[in-house]
């Protein structure tokens, strides 16, 4: 058994790792019904549904060509050809107190693994997280058994929660200029904080969210994505609005910023929603920047915990 940087040729094992993970497969017929069906019959946009890009051979080889060019680490779990276990990584470097880190976005073992095989995969991810000198994780707060395994096997200790808003998109009596931005270079958030949205890290959330990999797509590049340049009295930020998947009136934001989220830039991010025909806005946020947030803002009570280890 070892631990090694996945390959394109690892690209089927590790989806059939993730899709053993699906008890049942389904889809919407044309009158709106759920249906179940064998994976053989849904499209690839019907797979991507149940998970994202790891459900498919093509969309999960477009997604590891894309970690394995330098933008993130891809470990795979080898046992003499068996695919045991995968992982994702990326390194940040961010506003204090994260800092430089790597963080650990993506894990998954196959069933009952056991000790050894989840031992030697933290193992190797710890070693490469001796140059930045800290690792970091994330898990819902109400994933007990995920927040187990981070603590067993990493050490991860939480250091801050952070939950859902929804608020409405309004108009707002702020100056601010911002314009359409499709720059791609993560080089532009080196030593920013991910301001809104930090579900993950700023460039992990930067290589699957602000970066379009999905234009041979045509269902996932319908749900339309805005991405702004937005300077609010000074305040400067790259911001993302993307429509939700069942509401096309409603957006996810995402923002990275230099600073983090102050009121000026709260007012503009409203104000650009609104201009872009949206009329709710889901922003993820820690309890220090929600305190910002309007009295008539709706929160979401499952929390996004955000936990670290020194290495």
């Amino acid at each position: 058994m070892q631990v090694r940087q996945a390959t394109i040729d690892d690209t089927r094992k590790i989806v059939q790792l993730f899709t053993a993970r699906i008890p049942i497969w389904q889809r919407l017929n044309a009158l709106g019904q759920v249906e179940n069906l064998p994976y053989e019959d849904l499209t690839i946009y019907e797979r991507w549904l149940h998970g994202g890009a790891w459900m498919s051979l093509e969309t999960g080889a477009i997604w590891l060509s894309h970690l394995l060019s330098g933008n993130g680490f891809a470990y795979v779990v080898d046992d003499n050809g068996s695919i045991l276990a995968y992982a994702e990584a990326f390194i940040n470097r961010e506003l204090t107190p994260m800092g430089t880190h790597l963080h650990l976005a993506n894990w998954l073992v196959a069933d009952s693994p056991g000790d050894e095989t989840q031992l030697a995969l933290a193992d190797a991810i710890l070693r490469d997280a001796r140059g930045p000198g800290r690792l970091s994780v994330d898990y819902p707060a109400y994933d007990q058994a995920l927040a187990l395994v981070y603590r067993k096997y990493f050490g991860a200790v939480e250091v801050f929660r952070l939950a859902r808003y929804a608020l409405h998109a309004q108009t707002g009596q702020s100056f601010y200029k911002s314009h359409d931005f499709d720059k791609v270079d993560a080089g532009m958030i080196d030593g920013w904080a991910l301001a809104v949205g930090r579900l993950t890290s700023p460039r992990a959330l930067w290589e699957t969210e602000w970066i379009e990999h999905w234009s041979g797509i045509p269902q996932i590049i319908e749900r339309k994505k805005h991405r702004q340049y937005v300077n609010a009295s000074g305040h400067e930020a790259l911001v993302c609005f993307h429509q939700q998947l069942y509401n096309e009136r409603n957006a996810d934001v995402y923002c990275w910023s230099p600073r983090n989220l102050s009121t000026q830039l709260l007012v503009a991010i409203r104000d650009m929603g609104h201009r872009l025909g949206f009329r709710t806005l889901t922003l993820v946020l820690p309890g220090s920047a929600a305190k910002l947030l309007p009295a008539d803002t709706t929160a979401d009570p499952n929390e996004q915990v955000i936990a670290t280890v020194n290495v």
